[in-house]
């Protein structure tokens, strides 16, 4: 009986397994050490990228601006053109319509002397 009991006793003493097992959680501390500076690095690499594209955005968001102000004077123009076009085509638009109603009450009339004969 007391033979079972000590053949399952660990080979090491219980401090060789303490230092053996911090010596283990050193080892993955400095892996993760190393991951983390990795990871870093990453990060920055990162920022870095962040920050030329912000500085490429606000170089053409200014670009726009400027084209913004360079074309509003045209597209003012073209939309007073606009206005100054819908006017007209109301005015012929009118027109065309009192033709219309002209040539039909002429069309009457034509009618009216061709069944009397008359003027």
């Amino acid at each position: 009986m007391s033979e079972d009991l000590t053949r399952d006793l660990p080979e090491q003493t219980f401090q060789q397994r303490v230092l053996s097992e911090l010596a283990a959680m050193r080892g993955e501390m400095t892996a993760m050490r190393g991951e983390t500076a990795a990871m870093r690095v990453e990060l920055t690499a990162i920022r870095g990228d962040i920050a030329a594209l912000d500085a490429r955005l606000t170089s053409l968001e200014d670009k726009v601006d400027r084209r913004l102000q360079e074309t509003r004077p045209i597209w003012e123009g073209i939309q007073e053109q606009l206005r100054k076009l819908d006017g007209k085509f109301g005015i012929v638009l009118k027109e065309f319509y009192e033709v219309r109603y002209d040539i039909a009450a002429l069309g009457k009339r034509v009618e009216q002397l061709e069944t009397t004969g008359q003027p």
